[in-house]
């Protein structure tokens, strides 16, 4: 919408409060595009921030007075991807209640052709239903490709627990503009925020999207992420809590070793060292962030892991999507090159492949990691193991991702000498000095388990449960 169309639709909204034509009973007939104008306007203004945030926290209000009346409250996870699944303990805490009645809301993705979105729906709904066996709301007719209104669908959400930031990715009536003011919205972040662009725009991507200032709690996996929250989001911390994050709760715990025994036996050494390769996906240097060091050292990592192969055990553990990015980049001329290069680390004495799944086994049972990914340098933090980042000139790191690189080993990428180094004094030799240095930084900023003594879940359903 344009400015005046914004004015227009704020002033409406305006109006409706102050002559008392939306309460309770009437909310439900406006919907996100009024707040979203109320935010378009408010933000060009010298304290526009504080009249925004009271209009915001008033129609928050009628809504949670109005919920306290119900029996029952309507919970839905907004999700687009198995991938961005965040676990499923707060899910259980939702439906073992008497207050609440979780869904897992599917929607469809609208940026690729509709052939590959009837596919990728399937995949992710039977994800959702047979593998998790959670209650789901199918939005999309797997035939027609067409979505389901509400009145289809049948059963509403109360509050919507976002899973995804890219609200922009959804259509009609499942983007968030179109959802009535009578709906709660909250964020959870799939992954830690850690990465900039060349432009210094990138951080606004992650903290000053429409959810982030739409969202009545956005539930931080950090104290960090909470002072990011304060310094780029338009409405600063007031929504943020620092909760931890329900994907880093599986890390906390203990888990059997079933893939690491499986390759130590495979390659005849019981006390074999476990060494996660995990590269990223941004190999381009024409991609909005640049981190992926793979055209590199995707060979010298095999080489590595041949060459020690009676000492360690190594998992490959290729970012989902960097298969297609490095043959459009022309590392590999097709994806028959591309398995080629994975059955080289899985005919390896002492290698395997993991490219899907919750990885909490993976992470919590090995002994390091060398990638150049983004949020697993927050991530792996929780195992309190050492990890070496492999770096290259266009990597950019907004203000946390700069304090947490100093945290960790780091080497150039096309270093292979370095690599080497840290395989044979940190690996092997046990000389991890960095450790203590690790151990402060994280019990500081990410070690929500010593602050509140139960899990992100528990931690998120507490702080929603405690409002109704």
């Amino acid at each position: 919408m344009n400015e005046e169309q914004n004015m227009q639709m704020a002033n409406l909204l305006l109006d409706a409060i102050d002559t008392g034509m939306l309460n309770e009973n009437t909310i439900g007939m406006f919907n996100c595009w009024y707040l979203n104008a109320l935010f378009e306007v408010t933000r060009c203004m010298s304290d526009g921030k504080n009249l925004y945030l009271h209009i915001k926290n008033y129609l928050e209000n009628i809504n949670i007075h109005r919920l306290k009346k119900k029996e029952k409250i309507i919970v839905g996870f907004i999700a687009n991807y198995s991938s961005s699944w965040i676990g499923d303990e707060l899910f259980e805490l939702f439906k073992q209640s008497n207050r609440f009645v979780p869904y897992v809301y599917l929607i469809s993705n609208h940026n690729v052709q509709k052939d590959e979105m009837i596919s990728e729906y399937k995949e992710n709904l039977e994800y959702f239903q047979q593998k998790k066996n959670l209650q789901v709301v199918q939005t999309l007719d797997l035939d027609t490709g067409r979505q389901y209104t509400w009145e289809e669908v049948g059963v509403k959400p109360d509050l919507c627990i976002w899973l995804t930031s890219w609200t922009e990715l959804f259509r009609e009536q499942y983007h968030l503009l179109n959802y009535p003011l009578d709906v709660l919205h909250m964020y959870v972040p799939y992954g830690f925020m850690l990465a900039q662009d060349k432009t210094g725009r990138y951080v606004f991507d992650q903290y000053n999207k429409l959810i982030h200032n739409v969202a009545w709690k956005i539930f931080e996996d950090s104290q960090c992420a909470v002072e990011m929250a304060e310094k780029y989001t338009f409405v600063g911390s007031s929504n943020a809590v620092y909760t931890g994050s329900p994907k880093m709760d599986g890390l906390y715990q203990t888990h059997a070793d079933i893939i690491w025994d499986a390759l130590r036996r495979k390659a005849g050494n019981p006390t074999a060292k476990k060494i996660i390769y995990a590269p990223h996906h941004t190999v381009s240097e024409d991609d909005i962030i640049v981190f992926s060091t793979f055209a590199d050292n995707y060979q010298i990592m095999l080489s590595l892991a041949k060459k020690y192969g009676n000492d360690t055990v190594w998992v490959f553990k290729p970012h989902p999507h960097l298969k297609y990015k490095a043959i459009q980049a022309g590392i590999f001329k097709d994806m028959n090159e591309w398995k080629e290069y994975e059955n080289q680390w899985r005919n390896l004495q002492n290698a395997d492949v993991i490219d899907e799944g919750m990885y909490d086994e993976l992470f919590v049972n090995s002994d390091a990691m060398i990638l150049d990914s983004v949020s697993f340098l927050a991530e792996y933090l929780y195992v309190h193991k050492p990890l070496l980042q492999l770096m290259r000139k266009e990597q950019r790191y907004n203000d946390v991702g700069d304090r947490l690189i100093k945290v960790h080993y780091v080497a150039d990428g096309k270093d292979e000498e370095a690599i080497e180094r840290f395989l044979q004094e940190v690996v092997l030799g046990g000389k991890d000095n960095k450790r203590e240095l690790r151990e402060e930084f994280f019990v500081k900023n990410f070690d929500y388990r010593n602050i509140y003594e139960k899990s992100a879940a528990e931690n998120i359903f507490e702080q929603i449960k405690k409002c109704f």
